[in-house]
């Protein structure tokens, strides 16, 4: 079995991306974590807590960078 973090926008792409790590009989999501990109942090944060939820799976969720670290949007 693989573990994995997954650092993620959660945008549609990755909250299907998610969902299927979720459900690989060979993988176990140890957790996610959120950053601005194609959305904004807090709405990042909240796909990844509802696709964790629609899925059924017990992952812990924590927020992470708001913006860029290193430059400019």
């Amino acid at each position: 079995m693989r573990t994995f973090l997954i650092d993620t926008d959660t945008a549609s792409d990755d909250a299907v991306a998610i969902m299927m790590a979720l459900s690989a009989p060979d993988v176990r999501v140890c957790g996610l974590t959120t950053l601005a990109g194609n959305v904004g942090l807090r709405q990042a944060t909240r796909n990844a807590l509802l696709t964790a939820e629609v899925c059924g799976a017990d992952v812990p969720v924590f927020a992470g960078a708001a913006a860029p670290l290193t430059r400019a949007h």
